[in-house]
């Protein structure tokens, strides 16, 4: 299927790369990126997209119904855990080595079986001073 690289487009994977560290719902894409072409039925029409191209990682926002979007085209989102702060919103990608060893441990232990796409919650260094 072909790509279209529309100004839209454009415009919102500026966005995502500049802020690859967090995760957004739509409705705060829609409001950080303040861009009239931007509207909410074209955010998401095109983060379907993005996630389908794999550029976008799309997660369950806590506890919630709604889902946020992070940026991952460059990093190798496969194999590794992530961890996310509650305050700040921060995103970091766990080590693979240290993500095994958690995942293994975890299944020796119970059984259970840890999807690499799970987010541990807590917070950051920044936000516990």
């Amino acid at each position: 299927m072909i790509t279209y690289h529309t100004h839209q487009r454009t415009a919102l994977i500026d966005f995502l790369k500049e802020n690859s560290d967090k995760a957004f719902t739509i409705e705060e894409i829609i409001v950080k990126t303040d861009n009239e072409e931007l509207s909410r039925s074209t955010v998401y029409r095109l983060m379907t997209k993005l996630v389908n191209d794999g550029l976008v990682h799309r997660t369950v926002k806590g506890n919630s119904r709604s889902f946020v979007y992070q940026y991952i085209a460059e990093e190798k989102c496969e194999g590794h855990l992530h961890m996310k702060c509650t305050d700040c919103g921060k995103v970091y990608h766990l080590d693979s080595s240290v993500s095994s060893v958690i995942k293994e441990d975890i299944g020796s232990s119970t059984g259970f079986e840890i999807d690499s796409h799970t987010v541990i919650l807590g917070r950051c260094n920044t936000c516990k001073k």
